[in-house]
């Protein structure tokens, strides 16, 4: 359909009629960029993130966000299975101690996955929320299984992440 419209001659029709077919040209070119964008893995979608960079700096524009994106993204990739192994039912509860968590960190690779600027969102009420887990019970050491000498990796990976949010709150959620 593009092809199609790209060959209609134009210098006869109405201004209306030129706007009308730039307009659907257009529309249709967004809907194929989207529908690549979605059929990309996840390390495509990366690769791509890091390519951007290379662009954007080539034009002189700022890439800390972006940069802070990627890292972001990384960060949760790791940290999922970390959380997930920390995971068991406290109090015959129905939730795993960091499903709250690792329910958090997929969906927040799914809004870097898609693109939807990151850095606008989530808010410190969310993020706490999401910690939760560690911040009663993983970062105080409450958790027998988890003690400091048996799985340090745990704390670690998970406190990173929550440090790397707070960063992002403090400094682009103002």
């Amino acid at each position: 359909m593009i092809s199609e419209y790209k060959n209609v001659d134009r210098t006869d029709l109405s201004d209306g009629q030129k706007y009308f077919y730039e307009y659907t040209e257009q529309a249709f070119n967004a809907v194929l960029n989207l529908d690549e964008w979605i059929q990309k893995s996840s390390l495509e979608k990366q690769c791509y993130r890091v390519f951007q960079i290379a662009e954007m700096r080539s034009r002189g524009a700022s890439v800390t966000k972006n940069l802070l994106e990627i890292k972001l993204y990384e960060k949760l990739k790791e940290v999922i299975p970390y959380a997930m192994a920390s995971s068991y039912v406290i109090n015959n509860k129905e939730r795993h101690l960091t499903q709250d968590l690792v329910e958090f960190c997929e969906k927040q690779i799914d809004l870097i996955d898609e693109n939807k600027g990151i850095m606008d969102s989530p808010d410190k009420l969310e993020v706490d929320k999401a910690f939760e887990c560690y911040i009663n019970h993983i970062q105080p050491d409450r958790i027998p299984s988890l003690k400091v000498y048996k799985q340090p990796e745990v704390k670690e990976k998970i406190g990173e992440l929550y440090e790397l949010y707070e960063k992002i709150i403090t400094t682009y959620n103002n």
